[in-house]
């Protein structure tokens, strides 16, 4: 690839990672500026290499970073001592959840002896 065309290709990326920054960490300023420093360092810290795989390999690396910023990162807001508001985006947040339910203590031992009887007799239940 000419020098010309991965010049273009890591501009777009950097400009990629940003943009899911600002998506990831929007309205959390202090994240926003801590994420912005660590991109621009990163970059800056790769800045002189020129083996275009290495420079490959580097491009993979951040878009593999932004996938991650825009696919895993919640954020959660506090709304009160205990209790915390995740923000889920649902065009960014589309992986299939199960919600956690707090179970009593009586379910909970029904299911662990159901949980018994169903498993082999050698296995152990990791609730044991």
């Amino acid at each position: 690839m000419p020098s010309n065309e991965i010049r273009k290709k890591v501009l777009s990326t950097f400009k990629l990672v940003h943009k899911a920054r600002l998506l990831c960490f929007k309205n959390d300023f202090q994240m926003l500026n801590a994420a912005k420093h660590q991109i621009n360092e990163e970059f800056k810290k790769n800045k002189n290499v020129s083996d275009p795989a290495v420079v490959q390999n580097l491009i993979n690396f951040a878009q593999d970073v932004e996938h991650e910023l825009l696919t895993q990162v919640v954020q959660a807001e506090r709304v009160n001592e205990t209790k915390f508001k995740l923000n889920l985006d649902p065009e960014r947040h589309t992986m299939e959840n199960i919600p956690y339910a707090e179970l009593d203590n009586e379910t909970y031992q029904k299911w662990k002896e159901d949980k018994k009887k169903s498993s082999k007799k050698n296995e152990k239940c990791c609730c044991d």
